[in-house]
């Protein structure tokens, strides 16, 4: 195996020196891209990231979504089970949130420790009506399990996450249940129905569904 040519060398050795200027010196690094209009990808300022959403990424899932915005890529997973219904909210459902940020997703995220953005996304659960899952008064109601992974993070963490979790829920359908008085439990019957989703503020630029 012979030798890389002079010019891949060269190649290499200046994005050694790229990604060591950005990491010594990241405020300058910015500021340099700023002054010329252009993002470190080459993206003029004012252009967005190319943004795709998959449906039914996950079988297994009452619903799910596979997000991308760029590079970034987000999976969002939905399962649903039966609860009792609080007595402050007795027609009401519940969403429970869980973000993932594996370390394979980034190298500034270390094993054990969870992510900055962990929590700002969990926080963000009024996406859906909450009244929509209730399905006996104060008996019962549909619990939402959310679980969103960080595949890969370069940016836009939030914006990725909330686009698959609301991509999930419009794939997510719910039944209608029968309710067996003797046994205390309820089975999946009917046609499913899809599960409203709130007036969110999403861009009005279209991704593109697959």
């Amino acid at each position: 195996m012979g030798l890389p040519a002079a010019s891949e060398s060269e190649d290499l050795s200046s994005k050694m020196e790229v990604d060591a200027f950005r990491r010594l010196f990241p405020l300058r690094y910015f500021e340099r891209h700023l002054t010329e209009s252009i993002r470190p990808d080459a993206r003029p300022v004012g252009r967005a990231r190319d943004t795709t959403v998959s449906l039914g990424a996950v079988a297994s899932a009452d619903g799910s979504a596979l997000a991308k915005i760029g590079s970034t890529t987000m999976l969002a997973a939905i399962k649903m089970e039966v609860m009792t219904p609080s007595l402050e909210a007795p027609d009401e459902g519940c969403v429970a949130i869980d973000f993932h940020m594996p370390p394979i997703c980034s190298p500034i995220v270390r094993p054990g420790r969870p992510a900055e953005a962990a929590p700002v996304v969990s926080k963000h659960s009024g996406m859906i009506n909450l009244k929509e899952l209730s399905l006996v008064s104060g008996k019962a109601a549909w619990m939402a399990y959310l679980d969103i992974y960080c595949l890969d993070a370069d940016g836009a963490l939030f914006d990725a996450a909330l686009l698959s979790a609301v991509a999930a829920f419009s794939h997510c359908k719910i039944f209608s249940l029968f309710h067996q008085l003797m046994y205390e439990i309820y089975i999946r019957v009917g046609k499913a129905i899809p599960v409203k989703l709130s007036d969110l503020h999403i861009p009005s630029r279209q991704p593109n569904l697959h």
